[in-house]
């Protein structure tokens, strides 16, 4: 399988001002996953796993495309409703894309779901998951474990795909570590983007380039709040 690392984008301030215009109140991680998911260019049949007709980012996907879905949640209304651990009730070759976030850390055997969404994507299709990395539990109904990109690949690989591409969401440490530590106090939200403009000032003196690239940059995506990976069958 061939593995490909993305360096992230560093902090700006008029993404940090786009971002949470379009997102407000929402965490770290929520909001650079739906930066990246918008950025993929999805068309045809879609199956998100984990998803429904509720999900908070149906919003911020490719418009024309059919979509249907896979959950354990009523409420969410996803297209087929199954059990924990129940394979996928869908024919093989079915889909040009799988979206499958914030989904895989709630599922004991991980990797026998990226092996079921390797079956039911077509030949070149692509999966797009992801997954938290320095984040609080978030039982839902379990929280079950954190993978490194190393188990990412190796599961990958394992499932069948034959290319991956990793990209760390991450907006830089103090951010990641306020995400753990949480806000205390009568302004928590203006701490939230306190953090977030001490990184983009970390970023501005000292990371040179538009992305954290290099071992500084390594350093920094260590502690992503977590993963956006792109498998292709």
């Amino acid at each position: 399988m061939d593995y490909h690392y993305t360096p992230p984008p560093v902090p700006t301030l008029a993404r940090w001002r786009r971002l949470y215009r379009s997102h407000p109140g929402l965490s770290v991680l929520r909001v650079l996953e739906y930066e990246a998911l918008a950025a993929q260019p999805l068309a045809g049949r879609v199956l998100d796993v984990g998803g429904g007709a509720k999900s908070p980012y149906v919003s911020h996907m490719s418009q024309g495309i059919e979509v249907e879905s896979v959950n354990i949640d009523p409420k969410i209304e996803p297209t087929y409703l199954i059990e924990p651990g129940e394979r996928f009730p869908v024919p093989e070759a079915r889909y040009d894309h799988v979206i499958c976030l914030n989904t895989l850390e709630h599922i004991y055997d991980a990797a026998s779901v990226l092996k079921d969404i390797r079956r039911v994507l077509k030949p070149g299709g692509t999966a797009i998951v992801t997954v938290p990395w320095i984040f609080r539990i978030h039982a839902h109904p379990d929280d079950y474990f954190r993978a490194t990109p190393s188990w990412w690949r190796e599961s990958f690989e394992r499932a069948g795909f034959s290319q991956l591409e990793l990209q760390p969401l991450v907006w830089g440490r103090y951010t990641s570590a306020s995400a753990i530590s949480g806000h205390r106090g009568p302004f928590p939200r203006l701490m939230f983007h306190g953090a977030h403009l001490r990184d983009w000032l970390y970023a501005l003196l000292t990371v040179r380039g538009g992305t954290y690239s290099g071992k500084r940059g390594e350093r920094i995506c260590a502690v992503s709040s977590g993963w956006m990976m792109i498998g292709e069958a």
